[in-house]
């Protein structure tokens, strides 16, 4: 048995029969595509992402027919369709951009010198891969706190310099993934409202390691505990390519597959856990610390689909974030 713990995200679905809805997202001004657009149903599990070209399509189930479909851009204005709208055609949404007035950001010339500052989790003792072949959209979000350890040198406000997110393993050619900000959300305390106006998606090509996002161009100014993000950018030929891979693995060797529950916070969570040779699996994997002792340090929640509640769990990322008590100089 592999000493790393790999888990698998595999959304399970219910017996009803389908239907196949299609469209594609567009921005309101001129008409070009929005890619990687997120769409679905709030607070389930069906929802996707827009192809390259703004393309989508998503499976319904039946009594969901009368639902609603949400659609969001970053940086676009959210817009809510009903489903009925589309079952008889390929329907052009279009998005309005969102106009935000941003802060202006005043350098004052200091005699101290620059201080950063790395905070989150470095430490992962494993992976998750997510192998649902029918919707899109998993994200996972660690809570950002000066704490574990405290910083005593660290006074909000402080700008945000890059955020990283440790790759376990990839298996992929190349691999899609996007960083989000989010607010934290006053009720519940998972991630809210969206703080970035754009959509930053790299791709790499690497095995392992650390793939870091550089947004020092926004010298965004944060004053408060925040949510970083990062967001599987997934085709449909790596959906299916993951799920062919996962499936074939599971036939060939039933044996490795360990399905257990955990209460967490008390509330019961299934845990699928894969033996030695999953690691090979077609995706990526992202690196996680699957221990008790993790999650009484760091607080994380994952969300399965575009517009899926967001839950906590006891997996923590291993995702960091940089930040600076003074914006970087333009270059």
């Amino acid at each position: 048995m592999l000493k790393a713990a790999l888990t698998v995200l595999l959304s399970i679905q219910i017996g009803y029969s389908q239907v196949i809805i299609r469209g594609k997202v567009v921005k309101q001004s001129d008409k070009k595509p929005i890619a990687f657009a997120n769409i679905g149903i709030v607070n389930t599990g069906i929802g996707t992402i827009s192809n390259e070209d703004g393309s989508f399509s998503l499976k319904v189930p039946t009594p969901n027919l009368k639902d609603t479909l949400r659609l969001s851009g970053i940086g676009f204005i959210n817009k809510n369709i009903p489903i009925q709208s589309f079952l008889t055609q390929e329907v052009i949404v279009y998005l309005k951009e969102h106009v935000t007035l941003l802060n202006a950001v005043t350098v004052i010339s200091k005699k101290d010198d620059n201080k950063t500052f790395k905070l989150g989790n470095r430490k992962s003792r494993g992976g998750t891969l997510e192998t649902d072949t029918i919707y899109a959209g998993s994200a996972t979000a660690l809570l950002i706190e000066n704490k574990n350890p405290f910083q005593k040198e660290l006074l909000f406000p402080v700008y945000l310099q890059n955020a990283s997110i440790r790759i376990f393993r990839n298996n992929l050619p190349s691999f899609k993934m996007r960083v989000r900000l989010y607010s934290v959300d006053s009720i519940t305390k998972s991630p809210g409202e969206d703080l970035l106006n754009k959509s930053i998606v790299l791709e790499s090509t690497m095995r392992n390691g650390w793939l870091t996002f550089d947004l020092s161009e926004f010298k965004y100014l944060i004053d408060k505990p925040f949510f970083i993000a990062f967001e599987h950018i997934l085709t449909k030929t790596d959906r299916d390519q993951i799920a062919k891979g996962y499936h074939d693995f599971i036939k060939k060797h039933p044996n490795r597959l360990r399905i257990d529950t955990i209460v967490f916070e008390g509330k019961k969570q299934v845990r699928q856990q894969l033996g030695y040779g999953g690691i090979d699996l077609p995706g990526t994997f992202i690196g996680i610390a699957p221990s008790e002792s993790a999650s009484k340090l760091f607080n994380c929640y994952t969300r399965k689909t575009s517009f899926d509640k967001w839950e906590k769990v006891r997996g923590i990322l291993a995702a960091t974030v940089t930040v600076s008590n003074q914006p970087a100089q333009s270059k």
